[in-house]
């Protein structure tokens, strides 16, 4: 086996993808995003703020994706009329781009992620209602989770609306994407499915790295989305994604299924209590140009905040897996059952734990052992086990995350004999690197 540092990975991208036409140039200006300036204010939970349901981009009315449309148009005239607004189309792209880019302690790779997205949209959709002076305005999600909705809403596919510039357009995203195309069925295996975490740092992350649901469906889809080649604009690119306003509703599914994946099992479930994770704090201007401060308490249940998700989603049910922890040696990167596993209809994953992820951009496969040869359907090798979805910034920085995994043949003979070797590699290669974590589980329901 060819063995590379993470360093010397190639721009990988999921298979098929091809590079969009642009309606503007990809702008570099995004490499000196600051932080948010001014005097900030402590975040006060709105007293008897309405519960309005947010909706799936698929339900919409035409009157609705009419006011959906005339909120970012708003948005994008505040740029130009305003530059310095801080509620402006780019000012809004610029609070990801320092947040998640990596310059400003990057929420993403832990246990933040899933709040300060949560309060970013939160902060986003105040500003669309102030706008459009309409506080009954809530933000659509795109339900990619259902296998119905996996290829791009047709209200983000065309340039013009009529006569006018449609505002939910981006030029910079894939030809797939573009033409309608749906994603491949690799993004979401049966058997690698974040919903079926076991709690919540392998679903969102812990203090020390970030979740399945992060590096899975959430970065492979930002990658489909966007334009496929070095610098990735622009959902393909943490400093840049917020760019798209597909953005928006690619994060409502995420922050939706993170309300779903509390309300099934409220106990096993649980958002952390630990005090780090709590206070954590983060600062966003409102709807009024006022620099608040919002800590992840004020954002755990979002009814309080004035919205919420229906119940239900289709990535799984409610299950409650029995948890094994493997042996696993750091120096020769085998994983070993600890004892025999008995030979039953039984659906099995492996979680590994604080896995060091590549600093590119990208879609990399996980295998036992060797990855197939070339010219081989990876997903459908008997050794795949499944897939890392990853999106960087322009700062680039180590990240480590959980992995849920799938528990194949292949994993289980090769776990309960000499050990298994879990290796990646950017999709479509062949060069396998061993997978670098710190504890690895096999988990049975």
């Amino acid at each position: 086996m060819s063995l590379f540092t993470r360093r010397d990975f190639g721009r990988a991208v999921l298979a098929g993808a091809a590079v969009a036409s642009t309606s503007r140039p990809f702008l570099q200006a995004q490499e000196n995003c600051a932080p948010p300036a001014g005097t900030p204010v402590d975040f006060v939970i709105p007293t008897a703020a309405q519960n309005i349901i947010r909706k799936s981009v698929a339900e919409l009315t035409t009157s609705e994706i009419a006011r959906l449309r005339l909120a970012y148009q708003r948005l994008r005239d505040l740029t130009t009329s305003d530059p310095d607004d801080p509620r402006g189309w780019l000012q809004q792209a610029h609070v990801h781009c320092w947040m998640c880019g990596g310059s400003g302690g990057d929420i993403h790779g832990s246990w933040t992620f899933l709040p300060w997205h949560r309060a970013y949209l939160y902060f986003h959709e105040r500003i669309l209602c102030k706008l459009l002076n309409d506080n009954s305005f809530r933000l659509p999600y795109w339900s990619w989770d259902d296998s119905n909705y996996r290829s791009l809403p047709t209200i983000y596919r065309p340039a013009q609306v009529g006569t006018a510039a449609n505002s939910l357009y981006d030029g910079n995203r894939s030809t797939d994407a573009v033409a309608g195309k749906s994603m491949p069925g690799s993004i979401f295996p049966a058997l690698q499915n974040p919903m079926n975490s076991a709690n919540f740092e392998a679903f969102g992350g812990g203090s020390d790295g970030g979740g399945s649901l992060e590096f899975g469906p959430h970065g492979a889809i930002h990658m489909w989305a966007g334009a496929p080649q070095s610098p990735y604009p622009d959902m393909g690119n943490l400093s840049l994604a917020a760019r798209d306003p597909l953005f928006y509703a690619h994060h409502c599914n995420i922050d939706r299924l993170w309300a779903e994946f509390v309300r099934r099992n409220p106990a096993a479930h649980a958002n952390p209590s630990d005090p780090d994770f709590l206070t954590r704090s983060f600062q966003f201007f409102d709807e009024n140009k006022q620099l608040v401060t919002i800590r992840v308490q004020d954002v755990l249940d979002p009814v309080p905040l004035g919205f919420s998700y229906r119940p239900g989603a289709k990535l799984s049910t409610k299950k409650q897996p029995k948890w094994t922890r493997l042996k696993y040696d750091s120096v020769t990167h085998l994983v070993q059952l600890p004892a025999p596993v008995a030979a039953i209809a039984r659906q099995r994953s492996v979680v590994v734990k604080n896995v060091q992820l590549p600093m590119t951009s990208g879609s990399y496969n996980v295998f036992v052992g060797d990855p197939p040869a070339a010219g081989a359907d990876q997903f459908r090798a008997p050794n795949y086990l499944g897939y890392i979805g990853i999106i960087v910034g322009e700062h680039h920085h180590d990240q480590k995350c959980s992995l849920v995994l799938n528990a194949t043949d292949a994993f289980l003979q090769s776990a309960g004999g000499a050990g298994a070797l879990l290796t990646f590699a950017p999709t479509g290669t062949t060069n396998g690197e061993p997978l670098n974590f710190s504890a690895a589980y096999l988990t049975e329901e």
